[in-house]
């Protein structure tokens, strides 16, 4: 056959040919990239954790913010503290991850903000944070500051002395220096029950443990959950007398936001159908002294 092409026109024809062999080859690529972007989006999205359609969103403006900021305790354990790596961690931590999980598909998706028994509900009324969840008993004077939520724990408050103190019953803390949590219902049972008993009143659990083995008062009357961890590591003491004072235990919500309290009260209840306290119980708690902690919790 003859050569209808010079030297010429085959060299333009194979470069022709070239060019569109590496623009074939790129697009091919960036067609696999594309792909491959695409795989990876959808499978990240898969893998991404969708609000729980079963819990009522929470308020626009929290929805809007992506994350709860919620008011905790950093020195109560085993319901509030902060683990051996300074992470948030206990039986109400737990709770409020569970909440953020519910909200936003992400369990932390939450700002903890420390308090403590004298501050939690002014940081409430200041906007400071959504809500509280650090201990707070219910009490018809709390009732008159904020909203409850449905509980989530009951607890009472027991009396801590040195096992060679003689005192042996709450009626004997009459006259004696006892060593209370301020603002607490404990502090509150002594002023209507013995009120005598000089109180001394301290913000923070160290303090106060701090103070007892001092030697500064006679006795610590205080939550029974933690009292009881208390005398577990501190065997020179022991808790003798009733538990009283008993007060459920909810979270608090500015009065007035019914958003607020309908997305934790739909929270709450929903740990309550999946037995999620039980999980945490005996996670943080699987005994505590005498008491059976799953006594304290809502069951199904």
């Amino acid at each position: 056959m003859r050569n209808l092409m010079g030297k010429s026109g085959m060299s333009k024809w194979m470069l022709m040919v070239s060019m569109a062999v590496m623009v074939f080859a790129a697009g091919c690529g960036n067609q696999a990239k594309e792909t491959g972007e695409a795989a990876t989006a959808t499978s990240g999205n898969a893998a991404a954790a969708a609000p729980s359609a079963d819990v009522p969103a929470p308020p626009a403006a929290v929805k809007e913010r992506g994350k709860l900021v919620v008011g905790v305790k950093n020195d109560y354990p085993p319901l509030g503290y902060l683990d051996e790596n300074g992470k948030n961690a206990g039986y109400e931590i737990g709770v409020v991850k569970k909440m953020a999980e519910y909200a936003f598909g992400d369990a932390n998706a939450v700002e903890f903000v420390p308090v403590n028994a004298t501050n939690r509900i002014p940081y409430l009324d200041s906007n400071k944070i959504d809500f509280i969840a650090a201990t707070l008993g219910v009490t018809e004077e709390r009732k008159q500051q904020l909203d409850f939520s449905t509980n989530f724990f009951d607890g009472g408050v027991v009396t801590v002395v040195k096992k060679d103190s003689g005192i042996q019953a709450i009626p004997d803390l009459a006259g004696k220096t006892v060593i209370v949590i301020k603002g607490s219902t404990g502090s509150t049972y002594l002023d209507e029950h013995v009120p005598t008993a000089k109180q001394i009143k301290i913000e923070s659990n160290a303090d106060a443990f701090r103070a007892l083995k001092d030697g500064r008062a006679d006795a610590m009357f205080h939550d029974a959950v933690l009292m009881s961890e208390f005398v577990k590591t501190s065997t020179d003491y022991t808790i003798i007398g009733d538990q009283v004072a008993f007060a459920p235990m909810a979270l608090g919500v500015r009065k007035g936001e019914a958003d607020m309290l309908n997305f934790v009260n739909g929270a709450l209840e929903q740990m309550r159908k999946e037995d999620y306290f039980k999980t945490l119980i005996e996670e943080y708690l699987p005994q505590a002294g005498d008491l059976d902690p799953m006594q304290m919790i809502p069951r199904p």
